[in-house]
């Protein structure tokens, strides 16, 4: 996971949030308005650090697994 956050700038846009995470514009912004994601403004844009998208997916992969967009083992069975 480490190799694929080396290519991302240590500070991030909406677009590059989007593209990390492969998710849609209004959910990086739910993210980043829930507080899921620290960001913060330059003028009228909304950056986030690098580390911040790093401490997010590590924090969601040691609570139970879960990041936005991914399904349960239960969805897993049924498909």
């Amino acid at each position: 996971m480490n190799d694929f956050f080396a290519n991302l700038p240590d500070i991030l846009t909406i677009d590059d949030l989007q593209a990390a995470l492969r998710i849609g514009r209004s959910t990086a912004y739910k993210l980043i308005q829930d507080d899921q994601i620290p960001s913060f403004r330059i003028g009228k844009s909304i950056k986030v650090y690098k580390r911040s998208l790093v401490e997010y997916i590590e924090k969601a992969l040691y609570n139970e697994g879960e990041l936005i967009g991914s399904h349960s083992s239960e969805e897993d069975e049924r498909l």
